[in-house]
């Protein structure tokens, strides 16, 4: 990937050339190709706690499924940030979109996430999300049929709730514990696929680096 940006007051615009084909099943190495896909951001701040972004690119074979697929995908997001005594509380709202080329299908998301910390240590968010399912989803791991055109068939909503707290275990060393539980809105058509009642329960610990103040 290769990506230049100019920044001027409150705007940021960026653009960025990069290989458009997704990653395989091997992690371990680095997939490579020419630059055959584009996209370009326009960020926006106009105040210390707001932000916005729209961006637009032109993705080309990105699945491997669909060599011959090109796509157009476009997002728009705004964040907001409110400083609260020993904490904040930080917002995204969030639209994605994907358009096939060659039929003109349409897929669309959309998200929002809010996230307190409070008391210094304590943490939690909830998240929905809404995204468009393609029919090429109910074939499961059949051989796609000749001719398959990926058309929406239903949007599958997930209702997320968490919280953790930090744990002082490691010097520098920023530690904590928790759990969230998600629900699922799903249409009548891709129950047999995610169940009638689709729930899901996780434990976590979370690590990361930290050099900031601690209570």
């Amino acid at each position: 990937m290769v990506t230049v940006g100019f920044t001027h007051g409150i705007a940021r615009i960026e653009v960025s050339g990069f290989r458009g084909r997704e990653p395989d099943e091997f992690r371990w190495d680095i997939d490579q190709g020419k630059i055959d896909s584009w996209s370009t951001r326009l960020t926006l701040e106009p105040g210390k706690n707001w932000s916005g972004q729209y961006s637009y690119a032109r993705i080309a074979s990105p699945e491997a499924l669909f060599p011959s697929e090109n796509q157009e995908r476009m997002t728009a997001s705004m964040m907001y940030n409110r400083p609260l005594r020993d904490g904040n509380w930080a917002n995204t709202l969030l639209w994605g979109r994907t358009r096939i080329l060659q039929d003109n299908s349409i897929f669309n998301s959309y998200a929002f996430e809010s996230t307190a910390r409070f008391r210094v240590r304590n943490y939690v968010w909830t998240r929905i999300e809404s995204a468009e399912r393609s029919n090429e989803l109910i074939l499961g791991e059949n051989p796609l049929p000749p001719g398959l055109q990926e058309q929406p068939i239903g949007q599958v909503q997930a209702y997320t709730f968490g919280y953790d707290r930090d744990i002082a275990l490691v010097p520098r060393l920023a530690s904590a514990i928790g759990a969230q539980f998600t629900t699922y809105g799903v249409p009548e058509r891709l129950k047999p696929i995610y169940g009638s009642h689709p729930v899901g329960v996780a434990v976590f610990v979370r690590l990361h680096p930290f050099c900031g103040r601690s209570k």
